[in-house]
């Protein structure tokens, strides 16, 4: 066999075994969709929210919520993951899930340092969630909070959810 024959065999020897070695090895993350260098958590968590949000708007509720809780294990301080949560829970007719999912996300975006970007939207759909559950002071209150965020930038939204909120209270 030639030098040059006998090196290659080793090389090739020398490769599979780097790769079988990397297949063997446990991995050890939560999330093996997502890797944990060099992204942030938050950037991870986000990625597999994402993914929630896709499925959501397809009404694939339980791989939705799948991936929001995947998202949750990431980072379990992400605020938005509990508001979709809510808004899962609302469309499969949960709402004591909803309630919780809407309040923790709130509680979490309210918490310093005050997350006006994320607190707003959550507000608008809990605001939405509880004239759904006919509770209009409570409803408006949401709506309100919503709209006093100065970076919120969907108060047309939040101004015609009012509006139908207020209708469905005057034909209660």
């Amino acid at each position: 066999m030639s030098v040059r024959r006998l090196s290659a065999v080793v090389c090739m020897l020398i490769a599979a075994v780097c790769v079988l070695s990397a297949c063997s090895s446990p991995s050890k993350q939560i999330d093996t969709l997502t890797q944990s260098e060099p992204d942030s958590t938050r950037q991870r968590a986000m990625r597999r929210l994402s993914l929630a949000s896709a499925y959501f708007e397809q009404n694939q509720n339980d791989v939705a919520q799948q991936e929001v809780r995947a998202a949750l294990q990431i980072d379990p301080s992400y605020a938005d993951a509990y508001g979709l949560l809510g808004l899962i829970h609302q469309r499969d007719n949960a709402p004591i899930l909803a309630q919780q999912s809407f309040e923790q996300a709130i509680a979490l975006s309210s918490k310093a340092p005050l997350r006006a970007t994320e607190l707003a939207p959550i507000q608008h759909n809990y605001g939405w969630f509880l004239c759904e559950q006919n509770k209009f002071t409570e409803a408006q209150t949401q709506f309100d909070r919503a709209l006093a965020q100065p970076s919120y930038r969907q108060g047309d939204k939040t101004r015609q959810a009012m509006a139908l909120c207020k209708a469905r209270q005057l034909n209660k």
